[in-house]
């Protein structure tokens, strides 16, 4: 949902340069879309992890509401809430980690540094508010690692290998 209808897609690195960013390829039932850049970059490990445990703490990268809060990178930390997502989707995990427009598509990081999952989404306030009659707080989502990974490997071929991969 994040570049959806974009003709151009610009990345800006942590040292303020700015790129084009090649589609490389989507997978719309996780909500995720794979970019490139023409940069070298440090890469974050792309943990294909299935033991992840409830009460583990972790963050996300993100540019959170950038017209009010600026361009640099916002790091929020919480912890990981279910081991599922809306209605006991196995492909999420519920996280308490703030989340607002603008960390979609960050990653979500364990303490070892290493991405367990993708950021994807909030559940809906008013939507909430008209099923069950209260607001839910800071009740977010994030795709786990492992359904991320078919679509990194599909995309940049045999350079993505491993249970603990490095994304180039």
């Amino acid at each position: 949902h994040v570049i959806e209808g974009a003709r151009e897609v610009m990345v800006v690195t942590t040292e303020g340069k700015d790129f084009t960013g090649k589609f490389m390829g989507a997978d719309s039932s996780h909500d995720i879309a794979l970019l490139k850049i023409e940069a070298r970059t440090k890469p974050l490990p792309l943990m294909d992890r299935k033991n992840l445990r409830k009460g583990e703490e972790v963050f996300t990268l993100g540019y959170p509401l950038i017209s009010i809060q600026g361009q640099e990178a916002k790091a929020t930390f919480g912890r990981i809430n279910s081991l599922t997502g809306i209605k006991g989707d196995i492909r999420f995990v519920q996280i308490d980690v703030p989340v607002q427009p603008g960390n979609s598509g960050g990653p979500l990081i364990n303490k070892k540094g290493q991405v367990i999952g993708v950021v994807t989404a909030t559940l809906d306030q008013f939507v909430t508010l008209k099923e069950s009659g209260v607001i839910p707080q800071n009740v977010n989502y994030a795709v786990k690692s492992e359904y991320v990974i078919p679509l990194v490997r599909s995309c940049l071929g045999e350079k993505f290998i491993g249970k603990q991969s490095q994304l180039p």
